[in-house]
């Protein structure tokens, strides 16, 4: 088989996956806060190519390396990635196809959001996502187990990241067509409870509509 014959296989492959990415099954919340006063808000954000998480500062009590590098702020927005594409200050056609081709390293980036997240991103896409405070507990662990630790359990500060007030430290697992930034948010909405299916969610779409599909039976059920 001829390499182009080869490569029309893989982009059709990559075809097919993103069509059907971001279909969840039926899936229900896994747990609900007991009352309307112990919500707790978390927010997806679509930044077009990629989705991120924002948390607020209360929430992150167990890492306090963020802190320390970014100093404080009212909310940490997190995104997980290809370490190159990440990071590369110019893309090239080979750094997006390595990315597809086998796994690699991964970083996280850390941006503080100085003020309400809204204000703070105008022009993307977001959804608040209302949490019990076992539901983000279990993000946030989701969260803390994708930094990279050093032998004295610290994190590794990579640099600084896209944004002025941003910094990326070096992360767990490996990005993959399969696994990229936005089944990282997929399967941290996931094992938080919301009922949002990381399988085969590659797009940024993909999460934003299962998410707005959750945020819709919430509001059917907790209204």
């Amino acid at each position: 088989m001829t390499w182009y014959k080869e490569t029309g296989w893989l982009f059709l492959f990559i075809i097919l996956l993103l069509s059907i990415s971001g279909c969840a099954s039926a899936l229900s919340w896994q747990s609900f806060p007991d009352s309307i006063e112990n919500e707790r808000s978390v927010y997806v954000i679509n930044h077009g190519w990629h989705a991120g998480l924002i948390l607020p500062y209360e929430s992150l009590v167990g890492l306090p390396h963020i802190e320390e590098t970014l100093g404080y702020s009212q909310y940490y927005e997190f995104g997980w990635g290809d370490a190159d594409f990440y990071q590369a200050e110019k893309i090239t056609s080979g750094v997006p196809l390595k990315a597809i081709l086998w796994p690699t390293d991964s970083v996280l980036q850390v941006v503080s959001v100085l003020t309400y997240p809204h204000a703070h991103f105008p022009h993307s896409e977001m959804v608040e996502v209302r949490l019990s405070r076992q539901g983000l507990g279990r993000l946030v662990d989701y969260i803390s187990a994708s930094f990279y630790r050093d032998l004295d359990s610290q994190f590794v500060v990579l640099g600084r990241g896209i944004y002025k007030n941003s910094h990326f430290f070096k992360a767990t697992g490996g990005y993959q067509l399969t696994n990229n930034c936005n089944t990282w948010v997929a399967e941290a909405l996931e094992r938080s409870g919301v009922p949002v299916s990381s399988f085969l969610t590659l797009t940024s779409d993909g999460v934003m509509q299962q998410t707005k599909n959750a945020v819709l039976e919430y509001e059917c059920c907790m209204r």
